[in-house]
């Protein structure tokens, strides 16, 4: 001994100088390796004290757990404390805690994982983020390998547990249990070897529990103790990896626990909080409730999940939020459906998962739940008991326990708050679960019944769905009948059986409170069953002694006597009678006098008003006792017969029957039957001679039963104006008293108008199909014979529509192809176009030929072959003259009736079109446009509106196509339809030569005859020259004025082309002016060109030109006051010469003007605005735009007009003046006659070009001419110099 702890002791001394990764040695036993480790002497120490060297050298393999020299220090413990027997047993005992017999390398150890010692005790392992821990000790050196084992090397003595009782009182916790294992008499027990699981509850489990331990302190109370502590043990190692969902073990006392295995451990109903707390003699979990023993720990929704085919059960329990129900104390009894049970019943849950199926599902489900236990022993044949829901199961026990239709396929599954009984089929809620067979056999009085029944094989009938109504015999009214059902078990006797039974079959759900006086229903053999309540309830002669036995599949009541087939007794007129809703009916026929013939044998048919009907039709049957009123009377009530019977299932939609009184009854099947418009509330009542249906209106004899809507469905022409109306809602409208007049199109003419009610079914499309419809609806009845040409009436949608009388009658472009299909409330015209909404139905052409004045243009039109150009879509603006117009116009069509004729009365006519719509409001004063046929229309606004020299008299008649404005004159084509001043006024760059020719009465010069060429200064130039018009309104101002302005007018035709190099003209004051091309006049730059109006041309220049007086040769430069005052005795003779020949000028212009021009040809300048600011023209365009042009005749920018447009007008511009060829210049101009632009260029090549003038140094000037010759002026005239 001595000598190995030497050995020992050396070896360790020796190890202790070296690391340990150098120390371990695979060929060393565990001990060996230990000492070689330094930090082990205590362990190596100990082990030799316990003399246990010798077994960890053995073969092994051992896992050792070894504590380092530290751990031992910080156990205290001290091994001279171990010198006897036991203390040493004591030091084996905890050395080999830790060591395992075999090798567990750190590889294999888990999260959990326990382990027995060699010691016989249990440690648990923990892993966590890499770290092993045995016990409350850290692996620090996992897997340092041995000979014959492994080492772990340890941070703390491992101590062994203490038993159960021990390890509970040192928690700290289970003081109350522990003091309860004492109190009774199990501490020697559960200290004995076990092992044992413990599921050990805190003291505040014991506190919840309620639990006194003092009262507990008898026999009896310690054997209730002992039960509940013992009820909490299980006599094995139980840990928890162990334990699974739904696991039962039993525990000590002999009954069951139930584990529950989810987000956390749970045993009955206690969660353990702390699980396999090891002790010597087994585990401990520890859980947060006491336990109370049973046989059933699970309560009803626990052992149904438990019990692996409940789980849709157990599903549709929690969505329908009955769980917390069920788990409460009960008792109940479940009878649960299985998984396969939820399929065949096609329930979906996921369907179901809505406020309104969570309530479906709770009552389907507690209809399978019954307040209470009901074992299988308890249940009983015909036993009945009423659900949870409120309604009543029904039991079966022959041949195995049922409930309603579903088998007991395990019963007295037993359960903490019940009893579950397991079934085959989901039971659906019901009043009546039994049917009728089955309940007719439980009431214990129709046994004969029953048995007659299945003796005339009825019994699968009457289990069938039904519904029936059965009149059920008691067995004493078998008995009373005689019938002896075994001389009746013949294939003759079953029939006669069968008969007599369904004879007390009615099809359907017949309860007591539809039975009326009188009634009869048809049974299901065939024949009638008649009914009477006053005094009791009687089918036939039976008194019925109970009624309304609810069944499932129908209704039974219970009667007294067997009823005996027989055919029903009541003709019409008392069935009618006994309806109790037909006493004025039948009133009406005996006043009549019809009684006897509706009890004849007829067949008839009886379209029967109720009583209300004849209230609401306000009949007084004593106002129509007389005569003629009896006859008026029977009119009315042979309208509602048919001869023969027709049944509701011959009526078809759209059939036409003859009443008796000879008049139409129309027919309409839809969801209900109509007869006429009433509406047939019940079909096919059987009588004894015919059959009567129920209508909700007294029928008015007529020859038109049908309203405008069902007249057209009826047609089968108009399938697609009837789902139009009806989708746009004007159903009733149309259906209302009227009347009305409907322009009925065939489907045809919706097809072709391509209009698709699909597209149109939302709430736009409605209001747009509706405004179609009610165009075609006018408000009375407007029969053809009323139509007249050009008529016009006002659809309801307030459009109007216009009508044509020829070879037929048309509306708008629609021909009538049927007129006058009479209704009830109205009359239909059959069409063959669909009419589209419009405020003009009219086109131009038609719109003219209407209005009265306007045959000649109509005439025009089409010898014109405009008419169909003039009907086409437009949009135009038509200048309509009227027949005055053409009248005073002198045009005479006879004589334009040719080919050169049509094309001159054509461009005249075209001449009065604008493409595009242009409005009154869009007109403004100095607009132009151009017509259609390419020439330019000018408008003037003053106190009326103009365009050219014609009045507008109505503007704006709307129609179709365009616009209409009447005139009165016919517009002669022209490309310039303004003359002079009228032009300049209106280019907005000259107001001040327009108010300038006012103040000098020179407009009614130039609105002349001319041809005039006016050299139009700009206002610009004005203002340049300084010229203020207040000054010169004077009578020598205005003289002067005019001299000025006249200065400006020549008496011709001058285009810039005439224009040549020194040219000379005279002007109209007499004066000359001078021309250059560069071009300009007397020093004034013609910047527009060519502008032609009516009566002439406009050069645009940009200054005044003043006129200069004739330079006197005579004069020398050298008299400055001489030259002065010879300067104004020329001025003064001048401007006498001037004023005379502007006076003879105006004199003989006034004087041609008179004679030429009519009086409605003379113009107030100053009315029409000429001396206001002149507005700038505006232009058409088929879009908004502004066009810009390059002269100063160019408009202003024109607002763009809304909502018409037009094409853009051609305007004719002035064309700037550049390079011109040189022509001989015109020097000399006749004053009082208007030359033409050939005659100004003849007089231009007679005379000789100036090609010089000067003056000389004497006062003489010259001037050298083209043709070599030599002028000087002699003071009067030029003279020749030779």
């Amino acid at each position: 001994m001595n000598k190995s702890v030497t050995y020992v002791v050396l070896a360790l001394l020796i190890a202790s100088a070296l690391p340990l990764s150098a120390q371990a040695d695979q060929s060393q036993d565990i001990p060996t390796n230990a000492s070689g480790t330094g930090v082990h002497n205590s362990l190596v120490a100990a082990l030799a004290h316990a003399n246990l060297v010798g077994t960890l050298s053995g073969p092994g393999p051992f896992t050792v757990f070894a504590p380092t020299d530290q751990a031992f220090t910080d156990a205290g413990i001290n091994l001279n404390d171990f010198d006897t027997p036991e203390e040493n047993a004591t030091l084996t005992d905890i050395l080999l805690h830790h060591v395992i017999s075999g090798s567990v390398p750190a590889a294999d150890v888990k999260d959990g994982m326990m382990a027995t010692m060699v010691n016989g005790d249990k440690v648990k392992f923990t892993v966590s983020n890499g770290a092993v821990s045995i016990g409350a000790a850290l692996v620090t050196t996992p897997d340092v390998l041995a000979s014959n084992g492994i080492i772990h090397v340890i941070d703390k003595v491992l101590t062994p547990p203490a038993n159960i009782p021990a390890t509970a009182q040192s928690t700290g916790i289970h003081n109350s249990l522990v003091a309860a294992v004492i109190q009774a008499d199990l501490l020697s027990t559960l200290e004995g070897p076990g092992p044992f699981t413990v599921f050990a509850p805190t003291d505040q489990a014991f506190t919840d529990a309620g639990i006194d331990l003092a009262s507990l302190d008898t026999p009896e109370g310690k054997a209730t103790l002992s039960d509940i502590l013992l009820y909490h043990v299980v006599a094995a190692d139980v840990p928890a990896k162990n334990v699974t969902d739904c696991m039962l073990a039993g525990a000590a006392n002999g009954q069951q626990l139930s584990f529950t295995v989810g987000d956390s451990v749970m045993v009955n109903d206690a969660n353990v909080t702390l699980t396999d707390v090891i002790s010597s003699n087994g585990l401990i979990h520890v859980i947060d409730k006491v336990l109370m023993p049973t046989d059933s720990p699970r309560d009803i929704p626990r052992t149904a999940q438990c019990t692996g085919i409940h789980d849709s059960l157990v599903a549709g329990v929690i969505q329908a939020e009955l769980l917390p129900t069920l788990q409460g104390p009960g008792p109940f009894t479940v009878f649960a459906p299985t998984d396969q049970a939820f399929i065949d019943a096609g329930i979906d849950l996921a369907a179901l998962d809505t406020p309104e199926g969570k309530a479906t599902l709770s009552n389907i489900l507690l209809y399978h739940v019954v307040s209470g236990e009901v074992p299988a022993a308890n249940v009983s044949e015909c036993m009945s008991a009423n659900a949870v829901n409120g309604q009543p199961l029904s039991f079966t026990v022959t041949g195995g326990v049922m409930v309603n239709d579903a088998n007991v396929t395990l019963a007295d599954v037993t359960t903490s708050n019940g009893i579950i009984h397991v079934i085959d089929k989901v039971l659906s809620p019901s009043d009546a679960p039994n049917n009728i067979p089955r309940t007719a056999q439980c009431t214990g009085i129709h046994d004969s019944l029953v048995a007659a029944v299945i003796q005339a094989e009825l019994l699968e009938t009457l289990q069938g769905s039904g519904p029936f109504t059965v009149f059920a015999p008691t067995d004493q009214a078998f008995i009373d009948a005689g019938i002896d059902l075994a001389s009746l078990d013949t294939p003759e006797g079953k029939a006669i059986l069968s008969d007599i039974l369904l004879y007390h079959v009615v099809a359907g759900n017949v309860p007591s409170s539809a039975v009326t006086e009188c009634m009869s229903a048809d049974a299901v053999n065939g024949q009638p069953l008649s009914f009477t309540v006053d005094g009791g309830v009687m089918v036939n002669g039976a008194n019925v002694t109970l009624a309304d036995v609810a069944t499932s599949n129908g209704v039974i009541h219970v009667i007294d006597k067997v009823l005996t087939p027989t055919d029903t007794p009541n003709d019409i007129p008392r069935t009618a009678q006994c309806t109790g809703v037909h006493n004025s009916l039948v009133s009406s026929v005996v006043q009549a006098g019809l009684l006897e013939t509706l009890q004849g044998d007829g067949p008839f048919t009886i379209f029967a008003p109720t009583d209300q009907a004849f209230i609401d039709a306000e009949i007084d049957l004593a106002t129509l006792d007389t005569p003629e009123g009896k006859a008026t009377l029977s009119d009315i009530l042979l309208y509602h017969v048919l001869e023969g019977e027709v049944p509701a299932s011959s009526v078809t939609d759209c059939l036409s029957a003859t009443a008796v009184n000879g008049n139409p009854l129309s027919f309409t099947v839809g969801d209900t039957v109509m007869v006429n418009g009433a509406t047939v509330t019940a079909t096919d009542v059987a009588t004894s001679n015919g059959i009567i249906h129920v209508i909700d209106k007294v029928l008015t004899p007529t020859d038109t039963p049908n309203d405008i809507p069902r007249t057209a469905q009826c047609t089968g022409v108009h399938d697609s104006l009837v789902a139009a109306v009806i989708q746009a809602e004007l159903l009733e409208t149309l259906q209302g008293e009227g009347p009305f007049t409907v322009f009925a199109p065939t489907d045809q003419a919706f097809i072709d108008a391509e209009i698709d009610l699909a597209t149109l079914d939302t709430t736009e499309g409605k209001a747009a199909l509706s405004d179609i419809l009610l165009y075609h609806v006018v408000a009375g009845e407007v029969p053809s014979s009323a139509v007249e040409e050009c008529g016009t009436a006002t659809a309801i949608n307030g459009d109007t529509l216009s009508f044509g009388v020829g070879d037929a009658v048309t509306v708008n472009g629609a021909t009538v192809t049927l007129p006058d299909v009479a209704t009830s409330n109205g009359v239909i015209h059959v069409i063959d176009k669909v009419l589209t909404p419009i405020d003009t139905p009219n086109d131009i052409p038609r719109t003219a030929q209407c209005t009265g004045i306007h045959d000649s243009l109509v005439a025009a039109v089409i010898q014109a072959e405009l008419l169909e150009t003039l009907q086409g879509e437009g949009p135009f603006t038509i200048f309509a003259p009227t027949d005055q117009a053409f009248a005073d116009a002198g045009i005479d069509l006879a004589a334009l009736d040719t080919p050169e004729g049509k094309a001159a009365l054509s461009d005249i006519l075209l001449y009065h079109v604008v493409s595009g719509e242009v409005p009154s409001t869009a007109l403004s004063d100095c607009m132009t446009t151009t017509a259609v046929n390419g020439q330019t229309l000018a408008f003037t606004i003053g106190d009326s509106v103009m365009v050219n020299d014609a009045t507008v008299t109505l503007p704006d008649v709307a129609t179709s196509n365009g616009i209409i404005h009447v005139i009165d004159t016919v517009l002669t084509p022209s490309d310039a339809p303004s003359d002079i001043t009228e032009t300049a006024q209106c280019t907005g760059t000259h107001a001040s030569l327009v108010a300038a020719l006012i103040q000098a009465e020179l407009v009614e010069t130039l609105q002349g005859e001319g041809p005039f060429t006016v050299f139009a200064p700009t206002d610009q130039a004005f203002a340049d020259a300084g010229i203020d018009l207040a000054d010169l309104d004077s009578p020598e101002g205005k003289t002067q004025l005019s001299d000025i302005l006249l200065y400006h007018v020549y008496a011709g035709t001058v285009l810039s082309t005439d224009i040549t190099e020194g040219m000379t003209l005279q002007m109209v004051n007499g004066k000359n002016a001078t021309f250059t091309l560069s071009p300009s006049i007397d020093g004034a730059n013609i910047t527009g060109a060519d502008v032609v109006t009516s009566n002439g041309i406009i050069h645009v220049i940009d200054a005044v030109i003043i006129p200069q007086a004739e330079v006197d040769p005579t004069t020398t430069g050298d008299g400055v006051e001489s030259e002065e005052e010879d300067s104004n005795i020329v001025l003064i003779a001048s401007i006498i010469g001037i004023v005379l020949i502007v006076l003879i000028i105006g004199g003989l212009l006034y004087s041609r003007g008179r004679e030429e021009s009519s009086p409605t040809e003379e113009k107030d300048f100053s009315s029409n605005g000429l001396a206001a600011t002149p507005q700038p023209a505006s232009t058409y365009s088929y879009e908004p735009q502004q066009s810009t042009y390059t002269s100063q005749y160019a408009p202003q920018q024109s607002q763009p007009l809304q909502p018409v447009q037009v094409q853009p007008v051609q305007t004719q511009v002035a064309q700037p003046v550049a390079q011109v060829q040189a022509t001989q210049p015109i020097v000399e101009a006749q004053q009082t006659q208007a030359i033409t632009q050939t005659e100004a260029s003849q007089t231009a090549i007679q005379l000789p070009e100036v090609l010089q003038q000067w003056t000389d140094d004497s006062g003489y000037t010259w001037r050298r001419m083209s043709d070599g010759s030599t002028m000087w002026w002699n003071g009067t005239d030029w003279q020749p110099y030779s």
